[in-house]
Formats: structure tokens, sequence, C-alpha cells
């Protein structure tokens, strides 16, 4: 199989949060703290080290989901970008599949 880089980076907070051995991490704060950029770099992570697995992402409204975690610099589509162009990963209206079976689904 073939390597490609994912260009992400993390505040130095969400690199420890990343890192922890912790089985439940509380991360909170106000808008603009990185939760969900944290959160998406984790989801990418899992699904490409853990084949078949199965992750669900929710929010209240289909627009709110598209908006927070889809669209824009650190969306999933940015973050991504390097595996859809490589074919490892496919993004799809309601989900991103991945190459070893895993999948995000994008729930509302």
């Amino acid at each position: 199989m073939k390597t490609v880089s994912l260009n992400v980076t993390l505040t130095a907070r969400q690199y420890q949060a990343f890192c922890s051995v912790a089985t439940e991490i509380l991360y909170g704060g106000a808008a603009g703290g990185g939760k969900s950029h944290l959160f998406r770099f984790c989801l990418i992570d899992w699904c490409s080290e853990i084949p078949g697995l199965q992750c669900y992402l929710f929010r209240r409204v289909f627009d709110d989901l598209t908006q927070n975690h889809m669209d824009g610099p650190n969306g999933f589509r940015a973050m991504l970008a390097p595996w859809v162009d490589g074919k490892l990963v496919k993004i799809t209206e309601d989900s991103i599949l991945f190459w070893n079976g895993s999948k995000i689904h994008l729930c509302h």
C-alpha cells in the first residue's frame, strides 16, 4: 500500500489530550478552542489504525454538521484531501470511508 501523509497540526493542549492514556477526557472551553479539530483528528487516526472501526459523529441538523466538520480549512475535506486524491478515502454526503473498511458516519 502506498504511503500518503496528511498535513495536520495540533496545539500543545490538543496534542496532550491526543497522547493521553486516559479512557475518558474532558476537553471543553469556549468556541474556537479546537475541540472539533481535535475530535476530527482523533477520528481520522483511529479509523486509519483500526480496520473496520465504525464511528458516528452527530449534530442536531445537517447544516451544522457540514459547516462545523466538513467545510473550511480544518474540515474533513481539507484534512483528508491527500488521502482522497490517493484513493485511500472516499467522502460521501453522509460518510467517510477508509481503505481498511473503517467508516465515519455523519449523522444528524
